[in-house]
């Protein structure tokens, strides 16, 4: 039986806020990386929503939701978003996911609120500072290359991608401008972000080959983070569940099994 994943649109802090969902049962968080939308998290949708609430909104500013300027002026600003969003959702403890931009948010909302925060899954996040290892600014190269720079395999993820229309195109695109506001604003790992409080299990997902965040900032934050472990994969590169998903899935599933015995109510 295939899982239906449904988009939806609201109202909130005075924007239209969209985001897809699945399933039912406990809540499973997914946050998209910079440039991109919920969209991007097709596979885990289906899978995960069998047994869970699967929740994955589009920012503020990326796909469909609008950005209130009063109230998301930087990315420091998007975890405060979260909790108060999930609030309205009625999403009191939650599974957390984030990749790349989306894991810097995950960090920081693990940490306002690590007693909703059930568990952790980072891939390819901005976590920790590493002077000498440079993030590369996937907004440095043009778009007919974007991709090119993202994934190991550029050919096998245009087979795979769930972004297929020319809709997802233009949201694609104003998820470039979005992003590249953000990055005005700074985009450095916060200073107030304390990695030795997020006690939750979790777990990071790199690709061997992401050279947006090198796999040195996984093996730092591993160390840097009270209770995780790090999964590498091979020939993958910065967006792992869209590049691998069914390896991403079953390590998920294997770590919450072992970890959360899952699913379990939230």
């Amino acid at each position: 039986m295939t899982t239906e994943i449904t988009r939806h649109q609201e109202a909130f802090q005075g924007v239209r806020t969209s985001w897809f969902e699945s399933g039912a049962g406990p809540a499973l968080v997914l946050l998209h990386g910079g440039g991109g939308t919920g969209k991007a998290w097709t596979s885990q949708l289906r899978h995960f929503g069998e047994r869970y609430r699967v929740i994955a909104p589009d920012l503020p500013g990326f796909g469909q939701s609008d950005r209130n300027f009063l109230v998301h002026q930087c990315l420091d600003d998007l975890a405060p978003w979260l909790l108060a969003w999930l609030d309205a959702r009625g999403v009191d403890r939650f599974l957390l996911a984030g990749n790349s931009m989306g894991g810097r948010v995950a960090l920081s909302a693990a940490q306002s609120a690590p007693e909703r925060t059930v568990a952790l899954v980072l891939l390819s996040a901005v976590g920790v500072r590493l002077p000498k290892v440079p993030i590369q600014n996937p907004l440095a190269v043009s778009p007919a290359r974007f991709i090119d720079h993202m994934v190991y395999d550029p050919q096998h993820f245009r087979r795979i991608t769930p972004f297929r229309t020319l809709e997802d195109a233009k949201e694609l695109a104003q998820g470039r401008m979005a992003y590249a506001a953000y990055q005005s604003s700074g985009i450095e790992v916060p200073a107030n972000l304390m990695l030795s409080k997020i006690s939750m299990p979790s777990l990071l997902i790199w690709g061997r080959h992401d050279t947006v965040i090198p796999l040195a900032y996984g093996e730092a934050l591993v160390k840097a983070l009270p209770d995780a472990e790090l999964l590498v994969l091979e020939r993958v590169a910065h967006l792992p569940h869209m590049e691998d998903p069914d390896a991403v899935n079953q390590a998920i599933d294997t770590f919450l099994k072992r970890r959360l015995i899952e699913p379990t109510p939230i």
